[in-house]
């Protein structure tokens, strides 16, 4: 059997290590494992690991693993076997896509029979998933089209033969810690058995209820070759920090608040390699009310429109492709087109949006520093700047300027970027108020903009 690549997300730094070991001798050898300890850590490590197959707690610090799960599976369709103390959450974890429920044990994993149920589902999981590409795409290559007068067949879900029957492990499982799950999900309400969990809907400033219809096939491929993307950066850059001691980011607890010396009206971010995929993780996780944000991703004209589309489907706040004369709204994030510079005109009361074709600024258009020199302009300390991961240096001066100008400046770490490039130049140039991890920006954005 081929060696596979299993993601243990859990929050229980404990839970991790055992079932890692008892996982390791039972699954094919030279198979790998990874681990997380929340949501956000399991994002980036979906782009760096590339699992296989992921096993999922549901309770743990920002945000409950079935909200990640219906998120995630909207961009990635990964095999995933959900393990939980509360048999409750059974229903939910299926109908959010999961392959299989798995309840924990009341006591520690010492017994063996709790490690081979969950590596026997993690096999059956691949198997499955593997076997219905397969047949997807045999029904691509060898379909005839309908018959005059027939009707066009129905579209086949994503995951054909996701298995909706739970799996309990028995009772006499080891003996010792208890692993328990508060009885709330995101939403606040309390979960019982076959309770389907559904996301609040998301109301845009004109009043209109936003839809989850999924992305054009176009945009689908758009998120593929973005995705291709990062894992090479990646890969390039592991290797040319090959020997040098791994970045570690600084614990969220030990990361104070900047105060911000005036209320902040606008937000500003810059990114650049690997930004797609950061902005995807901050932007979905920021709830209303917030001021209006503002966003240069180095990204080609196409993919501009298409990432904001996808975005505004997926996230709380409203997301479009910004244009010339767009008057700034609260909760409305305004992406920068490919191709074209993005400034900002007018003042805090009256922001509006001058996007036009311009020169290359630091060989990028748009360029994050014409974004930020424009806000630091126009909005002096009444601005937040954030800079994430990228290559190069564009952003880290517009930012300084930011700095100067009384703006708060946050800066993502070198442990959570593909490249740490922009946020480094930044950094070391004075320009960075506060520097942290991506799985903490999303929070931190939220603290200081409503401080």
């Amino acid at each position: 059997m081929k060696a596979i690549k299993v993601l243990i997300v859990d929050d229980s730094l404990f839970f991790r290590e055992i079932l890692s070991r008892r996982l390791i001798s039972r699954l094919p050898k030279n198979s790998q494992i990874d681990t997380a300890g929340e949501p956000f850590e399991a994002r980036d490590k979906i782009l760096s690991f590339d699992p296989d197959v992921m096993v999922l707690d549901v309770e743990m610090p920002q945000m409950n693993g079935i909200e990640f799960l219906r998120r995630l599976m909207v961009q990635y369709n990964l095999p995933t076997v959900v393990l939980s103390s509360r048999p409750a959450y059974r229903d939910l974890a299926l109908e959010a896509g999961a392959y299989n429920f798995i309840e924990k044990p009341s006591t520690t994993l010492g017994s063996g029979n709790f490690g081979d149920d969950v590596a026997a589902t993690i096999m059956s999981a691949l198997a499955s998933h593997e076997d219905a590409a397969r047949r997807a795409a045999e029904r691509t290559a060898y379909s005839e089209p309908p018959a005059a007068g027939e009707d066009e067949p129905a579209p086949q879900p994503v995951s054909p033969l996701r298995k909706r029957t739970a799996y309990t492990v028995p009772s006499s499982v080891g003996r010792g810690q208890v692993f328990t799950a508060s009885p709330n999900l995101a939403t606040g309400t309390s979960v019982g058995s076959g309770q389907v969990f559904t996301a609040p809907p998301r109301i845009n400033a004109s009043g209109v209820v936003k839809t989850d219809n999924k992305v054009s096939d176009v945009s689908s491929r758009v998120t593929s070759d973005m995705h291709q993307i990062t894992k090479m950066m990646q890969e390039m850059t592991a290797k040319a920090s090959a020997g040098r001691e791994k970045p570690v980011s600084v614990p969220v607890s030990q990361i104070k608040a900047p105060v911000p010396s005036a209320k902040i009206k606008l937000i500003a971010i810059g990114a650049s390699t690997g930004g797609t995929e950061a902005l995807s993780s901050i932007l979905k996780t920021l709830v209303p009310p917030l001021p209006p944000i503002v966003v240069v991703q180095h990204i080609p004209p196409m993919f501009s429109r298409l990432f904001a589309e996808r975005l505004h489907n997926e996230c709380q706040l409203s997301v479009k492709e910004a244009v010339n004369g767009d008057t700034l709204e609260p909760n409305w994030v305004y992406i920068a087109p490919g191709s074209k510079q993005m400034r900002l005109k007018g003042f805090a009361d009256n922001m509006v949006l001058d996007v036009n074709t311009g020169e290359k600024v630091n060989g990028h258009c748009p360029s994050v520093d014409v974004l930020f020199h424009s806000v630091a302009d126009k909005m002096g300390n009444k601005a937040l700047g954030v800079i994430l991961t990228g290559m190069g240096e564009d952003g880290a001066r517009g930012l300084l300027r930011m700095r100067e100008c009384g703006a708060v400046t946050l800066g993502q770490d070198e442990a959570s970027c593909v490249v740490y490039g922009m946020p480094r130049a930044a950094y070391e140039m004075g320009a960075v108020t506060q520097q942290l991890p991506l799985s903490a920006m999303a929070g931190m954005i939220t603290t200081v903009a409503r401080s």
